[in-house]
């Protein structure tokens, strides 16, 4: 099965005065396309290879030229930077998925899964959070900090995944409903020091049958999504913890030639933490909206080899 996740993603994103006189707020928008492979190895294993392919830039509402700082500028991760290795590719996701329960048509299905992410070049080269203590007029303390960059498209280490899936199909109105758990965990620290934090992400799915005046089956999520400390050089990063909810719903179609087409719109909303590791603990307020579109195709191939 070949498949392929488009997402945009618009946060509205502002903060409060971080020392520098003055609040600050902006758009977060990404642009990401997953394009994966789903390989049947059998009837009980199946492994998919899939790949991130995208851009995030950051758009702050400032006057050009002014409120200038070297925490905010308008920038996008395409674009190179003192610390960032610019790029377009994300991180690569290895999976092997081993089919537990199997009830046929209707009932079950239970799946569990390990894989691995394999970062890619673009990444942070250097801690955001690195400064100069210098003394002012009045003789205080005061951080200087250069120029850099808070965001890439991968974080920069291999990390281990576990997943568990579940699912139950049933008759109409309601043919389907599922629930999926999955975790991310850091192997090792990045070569230039960084360490991702653990992820652990819960999600919940419900589906109708087709209603016929749009023709589409109609979807009903719901996502938790907990983030735990992420580590530069092996200090805990500031307001790198946190958690989100994401309720949405959206739309499926499918063709007699086993292609199959999902439009979702979800909407985070942001529990506990912060949006971005910035350098204080400052009142944030943050709008999100996430569409995405989805393309599926089952093919009738055999590889030789597996038969």
């Amino acid at each position: 099965m070949g498949s392929l996740d488009c997402s945009y993603e618009y946060l509205d994103w502002q903060h409060g005065d971080i020392g520098e006189g003055y609040p600050h707020s902006g758009l977060l928008n990404s642009y990401i396309m997953n394009p994966a492979l789903t390989i049947g190895l059998s009837d009980y294993f199946n492994f998919t290879i899939s790949k991130a392919i995208g851009i995030r830039i950051m758009d702050y509402n400032e006057v050009p030229g002014e409120n200038q700082t070297p925490h905010h500028r308008d920038e996008g991760t395409h674009e190179p930077f003192s610390n960032v290795n610019e790029g377009i590719f994300g991180d690569a996701r290895l999976l092997l998925r081993y089919l537990i329960l199997n009830d046929g048509m209707q009932g079950n299905r239970l799946f569990i899964g390990t894989g691995l992410a394999i970062p890619s070049k673009n990444r942070l080269t250097k801690s955001p959070f690195l400064y100069d203590t210098v003394l002012n007029d009045e003789g205080q303390e005061e951080k200087i900090y250069p120029e850099h960059r808070h965001f890439a498209m991968s974080e920069g280490t291999y990390q281990w995944i576990g997943e568990l899936q579940f699912f139950r199909k049933l008759t109409p109105p309601i043919i389907f409903w599922g629930v999926s758990t999955s975790i991310a965990y850091p192997i090792s620290e990045s070569k230039e020091g960084f360490l991702s934090p653990i992820r652990l992400d819960f999600s919940g799915t419900l589906l109708t049958q087709k209603i016929k005046f749009i023709n589409a089956a109609l979807g009903v999520y719901m996502q938790y999504k907990y983030s735990g400390a992420a580590q530069w050089n092996g200090l805990e990063t500031k307001n790198s913890k946190g958690s989100v909810i994401t309720p949405g719903f959206g739309f499926i179609w499918t063709t007699q030639n086993k292609l199959g087409i999902a439009l979702n719109i979800l909407f985070p909303q942001l529990l506990s933490g912060n949006l971005a590791m910035i350098e204080s603990e400052p009142d944030q307020n943050l709008n999100a909206v996430q569409l995405s579109l989805g393309v599926r195709k089952t093919f009738d191939y055999i590889i030789p080899f597996l038969e």
